[in-house]
């Protein structure tokens, strides 16, 4: 089992982060055009479905708007050559314009010949990914 985490300031309010990531079941930010919601709340799946895959289930395990945080794994459908996922999500107020998103998971490589550093590497350039879109969604949105 591997582990990373990852952190980066974001050049908005945590509370303009924290509210376009807490609702776990809308992904217009990351451009998913197709998300199935199945239940409400803690428990509740978000089923991913993009061109060319097969649909990823991501699954909310907690939730506290109290420390703008949660946590959700991927049982199904995750595109990454791991298993056993379960990720967490934390926004913290750096000043009234800018906050730190911390980003941490674990999981098991399923690739054999994929050492540690590969591992974090791989999920290193995800969180990146799924950060930028964060920031250019707000960006296009006129969020200051």
């Amino acid at each position: 089992m591997a582990g990373i985490s990852f952190e980066r300031e974001l050049p908005f309010p945590a509370a303009a982060v924290w509210a376009l990531l807490e609702d776990f079941g809308n992904m217009a930010w990351a451009g998913v055009k197709q998300v199935e919601v199945i239940g409400a709340g803690i428990g509740m799946t978000r089923r991913l479905h993009m061109d060319g895959m097969d649909p990823i289930d991501e699954v909310l395990e907690s939730q506290d708007p109290a420390t703008m945080s949660f946590s959700y794994s991927i049982p199904r459908g995750i595109p990454l050559p791991v298993t056993d996922y379960i990720a967490s999500a934390r926004i913290e107020a750096v000043d009234d314009a800018s906050c730190l998103a911390h980003w941490s998971c674990t999981c098991t490589a399923t690739d054999a010949s994929m050492d540690e550093a590969q591992l974090e590497e791989m999920l290193h350039g995800t969180y990146t990914m799924l950060l930028d879109m964060v920031e250019n969604y707000l960006q296009a949105a006129g969020t200051s």
